[in-house]
């Protein structure tokens, strides 16, 4: 009964593998030899035996249950007995009994107690599980067995009716459970928490925490999660389980490693995300959540992050909270790559024939993270032994302590002094110098800081080489520890003391080598800012920038400089793939034992930018409606970049800064704290410690913190926190000084501060808040050019009124708060005279960057306010406290008498008292003294205008009292007062009056005032008041010595008359004593001296304030330059950011991560030129996807040397004995020092468009034309690039505008149609693509330049003028001519020489065709004539040297028709019948078109006209555009040519008989030739959602009308019946008709009547229209615009006609030989392949090491054939640089590299790439597939600039392009069509645009994961491609078009069988009939096919398929893995590392 049962489970699974080793026991003569373990243990094994067949045997269940306890009982005697147990399948017996259980009695037994049979299938349930966990408990080949031969799939299907049955459910769950961790006392766990209340389960399961352990077999918890949703009714299992699980993954690492290996992730999802809005389920969906966050804090698989993120968005554009915050809990993970231990655990690394470590010193390194410290004693990580003798150890010990140990230093070595953290990652580096010397040799570093140094004796080497090993890890079976490491590294040379901190820095995710040289890209903002900081604190020294630092730097930037001979060993995850022997293949050296589990952490941040980059996040964050959505995805976008170096430079190539604050200023409303914390965390703010906060992304930091517009629309909260970060940044952070020095200098922060301020976007109540900050930025900048020069030219330009010639139209400056300007700046005014005040350090670099005493007269102004003057006086004074020269200085400028003259205007209180302090200064404690005798005539001035004022209040002068002259009586009393006071009490002041002139003045102001009051009808009370201490203060300086006697008896005269005023006729007049106003001086002589100071000083003031006006003028207008430029450039900014829009366009495309679905593509033809200027490529004709191009460039993580302080803003000052009284010439300098050459930059329209570093030489406004259309914009020449910007011109005065707002002068390009409304699409190239230059004609006008590229694009330009298209031709020929003659190698950089061993092989595109001019026509005659080229290359080649073009509908190129039979089912191509006669004119065809024609010709002689056969022509825009109609953008030209509208139905391209029979039958038709598509052009659409345009079908559903005469509607062109309805089978026959014997033979007499002798010949009935000639018509002499364009309908209309090449009959073609073949070949491969024959020998030299040949390159040159094996590839015609990739050559690292090498020698190793894949488009440009699912594009660089050392040969990246969702398996790529294909394992091969890098396409062959395509090749000659999968062979268009496919009989159970195919390869012809691809399959057969519709039934459209033209059967039966067809011959390279070839006969 077993063996019938057992039956079908053998047959289903594998029989087990045998142990040959373990035999029974033999019974013989050696018997008493045996020990008796072994006795035992033999014994055992033949027990196990008897024991598992008995099992076999057993039919009741009871029996069942005594088997399996022995079997269990063998098992735990000896662990031997579990291999025996796999051997007798044991596994599929215990399988087999758990299938065969069941819960209830069986039917027909004997009745038992259903209890009792319910115990013993329990029972045997549990032993079953029992037995295999004991089975595979550390026996891992017993795992893997079970894993892969029995499966847990089966043994879900053998317990599924014990545990669907509720009764024993609990107990079976419960043993699956123990088995899952190996642990059978938690068996009644499900049972127990059964009866647990639902409210009491948490804590039931808290309880049993302790027990849980690490998971022994994660396929039983597989098992588990996939019963659950069969549960559905059972809740609390369902909560049970999940539970269980989030606590196992909290408790152990290990734990979470294994669940997410599960890939459980997208399951736990999709029930999460099921149950949203259910109640019931809301338990269960929390502890749901928390199981995921814990699975995610590891990451998730790309594949589930797309799925999150789709699921974030709703199908209206909504987001789901839940999901944002599941993707932003992802999103944190920071967990790399590595290794987890657990107990006797150990990584091995083998080293043959070493005598111990380095002898040069070693540098170990290691990442390493703490769960559980040892339990017992100190436990190994690293250690290096020898012949079981152990050199060097690093231990950790119990405590967490580290220990060092050498074998020359006694136990315990050396220990650190602090214990490491747990659960945190940290960095270990040992750096061990060989010898002793002053220093210590042993440098310990943790984290990159150095903590202790020893001097130690490095260990000595052995005398003999032996085996070494390098071990992480213990290996001890009492090792207890629980930890990870994330890499290891040893090198053979000890590091700098520096290095450790760099490579800390690098983070646990690196994981390579140190051998690329632009290491700091892998720094985060975070690491790059730290190791900055710490160059700022170590290196800034007096004496320079110490060297070590300097290296330090260099290495950073530049490249360490570890040579790949230095690394000893790299343990990284990657050098450890799934396999029995835990080892790599390829690295057999590095090992595993123990319980260590290799880990790949699916960070989210990373497989977000596999799938789109930080596109994705800012999506979200455009999508956010509500605060809440807006904090969560603007952390998903910060926690993506903090931690992720490719989303960082993703971020910064798209611009990304600037776009989120784009995005932020549209959703200002929504920045809530959380959001705006969010934000700033990521630039670098510290919320919790203030003091730590610096700025660790500058470029964020610029476009968001510093865009204030965005900020003032906030809330007021968010705008105050705003302000005050600056505080916190410059004032307050311990960093101040790095963030000052090296974040914020040189972006102009103080002028940025200038401009909001001017503006009205702050609120009044938020101002105060936006000075704190600015007066905190402006002391931490305070620099001249920085701070100090900016804020005074905005006071001077603002304090003052603006005098009205320079005053700006407000249109201008609109956004401009110009009624507040004044207020705003005296605002500032105050706060900048503060800070100058509080901070001496201010003030000495306020006055060394500026004449101080100039400044103060600007500021102080001719009228200023009286805060201005008080402010003023301010500056004065300190600047008098702090330069005892001051005074004089400020005399010199005439400062003083300025004062004098503006004070009196602006007194009152507060200048009052500045005013006296001046006077005094500060030393009021040893009692008043004048310091500043120079104010005094200032504030007498200003007693003068008071007492006037004072004196016009009396009531004769005035009614009313004016509120201004009412404060003037209380600023006369204070003047006085205090002069009174300091008369009495001050000595010094008494001494001022010694001065005749400040006398005069007081005398002049109390006689003033006295002279008022004397008229006054009644004087107040305050008016007393004054005079009395008028009289008062001239009494006793009347009775002073100081004062001259006549100026005392004045004094005394007004005294009287004052006297007599106040207290009337009858008082007592003072008496004095005549003798002490006597004076010696002469009255005339002291009057003349007065008179004379008087007028010096004032035409003094009015020369120096004149002269200040006209300074402040010029800064004025500066400052509104500035103003309107910053404006200017605001706008412009804004506007090209908003933009920037095309990043969302991939997300929503075709393949996107939320594609719109069912969309409808629309296409067009694209430009890009296959080989003869063919073009059939097709392009979206939607907007342009984002370009994909990288800038490596921009450095924005880079490391900067620390900058010294800068003392460029102190200057020597000047004595003031060097200055002259008058103001000098050097003045005008001083003066121009605020007024700065504001430059309006006319070019800012385009500026942002210019390649990184170029400058524009040279504008043209030029019109591109394409067809009939033009499209104006600008061509720019840069020093490095030249550039078309689409929609832009340059106006008259050299300013660039848009197109549509350009006057038509500039637009005017006769004949075409203008698109001004377009995209304004930017064009750059180096100069380095172009091929060259061709001048052209357009419309007979000679104002036209083609230039021709390297990337198969060609471009016609028409310039206004002849003399400017010269112009720019000679300097675009002198930029080339100049760079040929300086690159090497005497190749054509970028251009690949086609192979020309075989003349089948000739690529000729627009830049060969640009080679010919006419004295090189018989060259192509030539080769014509021998055919080594083809008819259609012939004509091609005439078409372009007389003038014809693809890029002008005029000139068009023109082909004949070949074909006359369109009407026959089958065409018969050898019959000359089916042929045109090609010796006559389309209109000569037929006797009655040849009478028409001639009687037309003699008519038009006759009455004197230029005679003509035909009013039509052959070639025309018109007839391009009509045959062309189906195809855009021919679909809107024609209408253009139509005036807007179809042309009648009836004559529309519909029918090509038809067309045929008008164009050589129908007397009133027209006598048109064709065009080149007619034979190059089959395009059809690939599936219904592809609109691909082909011109022959109307794909578009186009309403062209209906027929009049039938009534049908005009669709699709009809075909010939030959053509079996396929456009693509019209097409390749017309192509077969032109190639024929027949066209060959005639096509001269054809060629003689366009471009021969024949073009113009009456007798040959070939004369068209005269206009239609080159001469005939001359625009530009045209002055009538009617005229001109009427002239211009004559030329579409009836055509140009091509310019004449021959004069005399064209010669025939040679006959000789095979037709299809060139002359002399007698033998090629599509003619003969049945007699291909292998070569005997090998046809090139084996490969040194074995191994497959995947490729085969050839050297044109050299002609030689080179293989290469995986992961190498030759530069095509530059053998000896190669690009290699995957792990190190020597095998001791693993990380994944791709190289650069110049004859073996390494010139270039980029590290971080996972390359797959690789191909060569031409010698300029590599193009990468990855694991990583991304494409790339490499710039392949020469030259010395690398540095690299070997070679100058290094890979730049340009462009990343993404669309797959799987790993890259293969690439090709093609020069000639500029196209990639890259084949995925996600079943697709995607079609790339090349010269643009966009996504265009795929080809699907199915989206299982079994179907990746791993090969593809193009057809260089017809862009077909073919791509080959394991489930098929399929070949298509170059436009993804199928064509035919082969199925290939895939079964997915076979996955582990090697593909059918292994090679593919295109036989390659310029033109070839057959076609034929050749196939490699793995048993040594190649596959000849081609591809035909010879079995299309009759009257169904024509289907293709593959044809099997011969199998060639290769000598040696190795695999066929590279195939390559070189010209007529066939090579074949094998699995065994061997090349040969298949040869024809000679």
């Amino acid at each position: 009964m077993l063996s019938a049962i057992l039956t079908p489970l053998r047959a289903r699974f594998e029989t087990s593998p045998r142990v040959e080793t373990v035999a029974p026991p033999v019974v013989g003569d050696n018997e008493d030899n045996i020990t008796p373990e072994d006795f035992a243990r033999d014994v055992l094994i033949e027990l196990m035996r008897n024991a598992v067949e008995k099992l076999k045997a057993t039919g009741d269940v009871r029996t069942k249950v005594e088997v399996l306890t022995e079997v269990h009982r063998i098992m735990l005697e000896d662990a031997c007995t579990k291999d025996v147990f796999r051997e007798m399948d044991g596994f599929l017996a215990i399988i087999n009994i758990l299938s065969t259980l069941r819960a209830s009695p069986e039917e027909g037994l004997a009745d038992e107690p259903e209890e009792q049979v319910l115990n013993e299938t329990v029972e045997a349930a549990r032993l079953v599980f029992v037995i295999a966990s004991e089975a595979m408990c550390d026996d891992e080949v017993n795992s893997q067995y079970f894993e892969r031969h029995v499966g847990y799939e089966s043994l879900a299907q053998a317990w599924q009716p014990l545990v669907m049955n509720p009764r024993v459910r609990d107990q079976i769950l419960g043993f699956l459970f123990s088995f899952a961790l190996h642990d059978f006392s938690i068996s009644s766990l499900f049972m127990s928490l059964r009866k647990a209340e639902p409210h009491d389960l948490d804590s039931q399961i808290k309880d049993i925490e302790v027990r849980l352990g690490i998971i022994a077999q994660p396929g039983a918890i597989g098992i588990l999660l996939d019963l659950l949703p069969k549960l559905s009714e059972d809740s609390t299992l369902r909560y049970a389980v999940y539970r269980l699980l989030e606590r196992l993954s909290a408790l152990r690492h290990r734990n979470k490693v294994i669940l997410c290996g599960l890939g459980i992730l997208g399951r736990l999802f999709q029930n999460f995300t099921s149950q949203r809005g259910l109640s019931t389920a809301s338990q269960e969906r929390r502890i749901i959540q928390k199981l995921l966050r814990r699975i995610l804090d590891l990451g998730a698989t790309t594949v589930d992050t797309r799925i999150m993120f789709q699921s974030a968005v709703g199908p209206n554009g909504t987001l789901d909270a839940d999901v944002l915050e599941m993707i932003r809990a992802g999103i944190k993970s920071r967990w790399p790559d590595h290794f987890s231990f657990e107990k006797r655990a150990t990584l091995k690394f083998h080293e043959e024939n070493t005598k111990g470590l380095p002898t040069s010193g070693f540098t170990f390194m290691i990442w390493i993270w703490l769960e559980r410290y040892p339990a017992q004693e100190a436990q190994t990580i690293f250690s290096f032994r020898m012949s079981s003798q152990t050199l060097f150890h690093v231990k950790i010990r119990v405590d967490g302590q580290l220990e060092l140990w050498s074998h020359r230093q006694p136990p315990p070595g050396a220990v650190t002094k602090s214990s490491f953290p747990r659960s945190q990652w940290f960095h270990i580096a040992v750096v061990h110098y060989p010898h002793r010397g002053p220093h210590p040799n042993l440098r310990f570093f943790v984290d990159g800081i150095l903590i202790d140094l020893m001097s130690w004796t490095y260990p000595r080497p052995e005398l003999t080489a032996q085996t070494g090993l390098y071990m992480i890890g213990d290996d001890s079976e009492e090792a207890s520890m629980s930890w990870c490491m994330a890499s290891a590294t040893l090198l053979s040379k000890p590091l700098g003391d520096h290095l450790p901190r760099f490579i800390h820095h690098l983070g646990p995710r690196y994981n390579a080598t140190f051998q690329s040289r632009s290491l700091a890209k892998f720094l985060t903002y975070e690491a790059s800012t730290s190791l900055n900081i710490f160059l700022a604190n170590v290196g800034t020294s007096k004496n320079g920038t110490p060297p070590d630092v300097v290296a330090l730097v260099k290495a950073i930037n530049d490249g360490i400089g570890i040579e790949e001979a230095s690394v000893v060993f790299s343990f990284s995850s990657a050098a450890y793939l799934p396999g029995t022997d835990g080892a790599l293949t390829t690295l057999s050296r590095f090992t595993k034992d123990g319980n260590v589990r290799t880990t790949k952490a699916y960070c989210v941040d990373t497989a977000m930018w596999e799938i789109g980059g930080v596109a994705v996040p800012l999506r979200l964050i455009q999508l956010s409606k509500t605060p809440h959505e807006l904090s969560r995805t603007l952390g998903i976008l910060t926690d993506g970049l903090r931690n992720s170096w490719q989303n960082s430079e993703d971020m910064e190539r798209m611009r990304g800064y600037e776009i989120l604050s784009e995005i932020l200023r549209n959703k200002s409303a929504l920045i809530n704290m959380t959001s705006y914390e969010t934000l700033f965390e990521f630039l670098g703010m510290n919320f919790k410690t203030p003091d730590h906060s610096t700025i660790t992304n500058p470029v964020a930091y610029r476009f968001i913190a510093l865009d204030f517009e965005l900020w003032s629309r906030t809330s007021d909260e968010i705008q105050r926190i705003h302000l005050e970060h600056f505080v916190d940044l410059v004032a307050r952070s311990r960093y101040r000084r790095f963030n000052v020095k090296q974040r914020l200098s040189g972006i102009g922060l103080t002028r940025r501060f200038l401009f909001v301020w001017q503006t009205s976007w702050y609120a009044a109540e938020n101002l105060p808040f936006f000075l704190k900050s600015f007066r905190v930025v402006m002391e931490s900048t305070f620099l001249a050019e920085e701070t100090i020069k900016p804020v005074l030219s905005y006071l001077a330009a603002h304090l003052h009124d603006a005098p009205s010639e320079v005053s700006s139209p407000t249109s201008v400056l609109s956004r401009i708060d110009h009624d507040g300007a004044r207020e705003k700046a005296e605002q500032l005014l105050g706060v900048f005279v503060s800070l100058i005040f509080e901070s001496s350090d201010c003030y000495t670099r306020f006055s060394a960057a500026l004449p101080l005493t100039r400044i103060y007269l600007l500021l102080l102004g001719d009228r200023p306010s009286s805060f201005v003057a008080k402010q003023v006086l301010d500056l004065i004074t300190i600047s008098l406290n702090k330069s005892k020269s001051f005074s004089r200085k400020f005399e010199l400028v005439s400062g003083w008498t300025v004062l004098k003259t503006v004070l009196p205007h602006v007194w009152d209180v507060t200048v009052h008292a500045v005013a006296f302090n001046i006077l005094l200064g500060q030393a009021e404690d040893q009692g008043p003294v004048v310091v500043c005798s120079h104010i005094l005539p200032a504030i007498l001035s200003s007693l003068t205008r008071m007492l006037a004022a004072a004196a016009s209040e009396l009531p004769s002068q005035s009614v009313e009292v004016n509120e201004n002259e009412g404060r003037s009586v209380a600023y006369a009393e204070a003047i006085l007062e205090g002069l009174v006071h300091l008369q009495s009490s001050c000595p010094t002041f008494r001494q001022l009056f010694e001065s005749q002139q400040t006398t005069q003045t007081f005398i002049h102001a109390f006689r003033l005032f006295v002279a008022r009051l004397s008229s006054a009808n009644e004087i107040s009370q305050h008016h007393v008041r004054i005079s009395e201490k008028l009289m008062h203060f001239g009494l006793t300086l009347a009775l002073d010595n100081a004062i001259a006697g006549p100026q005392k008896r004045e004094v005394l005269d007004i005294l009287k008359n004052a006297e007599q005023l106040i207290n009337g006729g009858d008082s007592q007049s003072t008496k004095i004593d005549p003798s002490l106003v006597s004076e010696r001086r002469s009255v005339r002589h002291r009057f003349a001296s007065a008179r004379l100071s008087l007028q010096l000083g004032e035409r003094t003031v009015q020369k120096s304030m004149a002269r200040t006006q006209e300074w402040r003028s010029t800064i004025i207008l500066t400052e509104q330059k500035r103003l309107r430029k910053s404006l200017l450039d605001l706008k412009e900014q804004n506007r090209q950011v908003s933009r920037l829009n095309d990043w969302m366009i991939p997300l929503s495309a075709e393949r996107g991560l939320w594609e719109v679905p069912n969309l409808h593509h629309a296409w067009r033809l694209d430009e890009t030129e296959g080989p003869y200027r063919v073009r059939k490529k097709m392009e979206s004709n939607m907007v342009a996807p984002l370009s994909s191009k990288v800038d490596e460039s921009t450095q924005l993580r880079a490391i900067e040397l620390p900058q010294p302080d800068d003392q460029s803003s102190f200057r020597v000052e000047v004595p003031p004995w060097a200055e002259s009284y008058e103001i000098s010439s050097t003045d005008v300098e001083d003066n121009r020092q605020l007024a700065e050459d504001v430059t309006d930059d006319k070019h800012r329209r385009v500026r942002h468009e210019l390649e990184p570093g170029d400058v524009i030489e040279a504008v043209s406004t030029i019109a591109r034309i394409i067809g009939v259309d033009s499209s104006p914009g600008l061509l720019i020449c840069g020093r490095t690039h030249f550039y078309i910007l689409e929609g832009l011109v340059e106006n008259d005065d050299g300013e660039i505008i848009d197109a549509q707002d350009a006057p038509r002068s500039l637009l005017f390009v006769p004949g075409s149609i203008l698109e001004l409304n377009g995209i304004q699409r930017a064009r750059r190239w180096p100069y380095e693509q172009i091929a060259s230059l061709s001048y052209r004609a357009f419309l007979f006008r000679d104002v036209a330049l083609e230039v021709y590229l390297k990337d198969s694009l060609s471009v016609l330009l028409v310039f206004t003028d002849s003399r400017k298209r010269t112009d720019m031709d000679r300097r675009l020929s002198s930029v080339i001519s100049g760079r040929s003659a300086t690159s090497a190698g005497g190749l054509t950089p970028g251009f690949t020489p086609t192979l020309l061993m075989s003349p089948f092989v000739s690529m000729v595109g627009a830049r060969v065709f640009a080679g010919f001019r006419a004295d090189e026509l018989s060259t192509a005659q030539r080769k014509w004539q021998a055919r080594e080229i083809s008819n259609f290359t012939y004509l091609s080649i005439l078409n372009q040297i007389s003038g014809r073009t693809p890029s002008d509908a005029t000139q068009y190129p023109v082909f004949p028709w070949v074909l006359q039979d369109y009407e026959s089912e089958t065409l018969d191509l050898s019959s000359r019948d089916s042929y045109r006669d090609l010796t006559q004119p389309m209109g000569a065809l037929t006797p009655a078109r040849r009478e028409a024609a001639q009687s037309r010709y003699e008519n038009l002689e006759s009455v004197g006209e230029k005679p003509f056969h035909y009013g039509t022509h052959f070639s025309s825009s018109m007839i391009v555009c009509h045959f062309l109609i189906r195809l855009a953008p021919f679909t809107n030209m024609f209408k253009t040519l139509q005036g807007g509208d179809w042309d009648l139905p009836d004559r529309l391209f519909s029918n090509i008989h038809r067309a045929y029979s008008s164009a050589s039958q129908d007397i009133r038709g027209d006598v048109r030739e064709l065009i080149p598509e007619f034979y190059t052009c089959p395009e059809q659409s690939a599936d219904d959602h592809e609109l691909l345009v082909r011109f022959l079908e109307n794909s578009a559903n186009l309403d062209f009308g209906v027929q009049q005469n039938t009534g049908e509607r005009i669709h699709h062109v009809v075909l010939p019946p030959w053509a079996k309805q396929d456009p693509l089978l019209f097409i390749v026959l017309n192509r077969r008709a032109l190639e024929s014997d027949y066209v060959s033979e005639n096509l001269p007499a054809w060629i003689d009547l366009i471009w021969g002798c024949k073009q113009r010949d009456p007798a040959s009935l070939n004369a068209f229209h005269p206009l239609s000639y080159e001469g005939s018509i001359d625009l530009d002499s045209i002055t009538d615009e009617l005229e001109r364009e009427a002239t211009v309908g004559i030329i579409h209309n009836f055509g140009q006609t091509p310019r004449k090449l021959f004069a005399a009959p064209h010669p025939q073609r040679f006959t000789q030989g095979p037709p299809s073949l060139p002359l002399g070949t007698l033998h090629g491969v599509e003619e003969n392949y049945d007699i291909l024959m292998q070569g005997t020998r090998p046809a090139v030299r084996s490969l040194h090491h074995g191994g497959a040949i995947l490729a085969l390159t050839v050297d044109p040159i050299g002609e030689r054939v080179f293989p290469h094996p995986a992961g190498i590839l030759s530069v095509p015609s530059r053998p000896h640089e190669q690009v290699e990739w995957g792990f190190s050559r020597s095998g001791r690292a693993a990380g994944s590299q791709l190289r650069t090498s110049v004859d073996g020698q390494i010139a270039q190793i980029v590290e971080g790439i996972e390359c797959t894949c690789a191909t060569f488009a031409d010698s300029e440009n590599l193009i990468t597939g990855s694991q990583d699912h991304i494409v790339r594009l490499w710039r392949v660089l020469r030259g010395d600039s690398n540095n690299s050392g070997t070679g100058a040969l290094s890979l730049s990246l340009s462009n990343m392009m993404r669309v797959h969702r799987d790993s890259i398996l293969c690439v090709a790529a093609s020069r000639s069509w500029s196209i990639i294909v890259s084949g995925s394992k996600d079943g697709s091969a995607a079609l790339w645009d090349l010269n643009r890098a966009i996504y265009m396409r795929s080809i699907w062959h199915g989206e299982d994961g079994n179907v990746g395509i791993h090969l593809v090749t193009i057809n260089e000659s017809t862009g077909y491609i073919a791509t080959c999968s394991r489930q098929k062979l399929c070949l298509h268009t170059i436009n993804a078009r199928p064509i035919a496919s082969i199925d290939l009989n895939f079964s997915a159970a076979l996955s582990y069988v090697p593909p059918t195919i292994a090679s593919l390869a295109f036989h390659e012809r310029e033109y070839s009939r057959l076609g034929i691809l050749a196939t490699g399959s793995p048993d040594g057969r190649i596959t000849l096919r081609t591809w035909n519709v010879d079995n299309t039934p009759k009257g169904e459209t024509a289907r293709w398929e593959f044809v099997t033209l011969r199998v060639l059967k290769a000598e040696k039966s190795s695999a066929i893995t590279a195939l390559k067809f070189v010209g007529e011959r066939l090579y074949h390279g094998d699995s065994d590392g061997q090349v040969f070839s298949w040869d024809l006969p000679d």
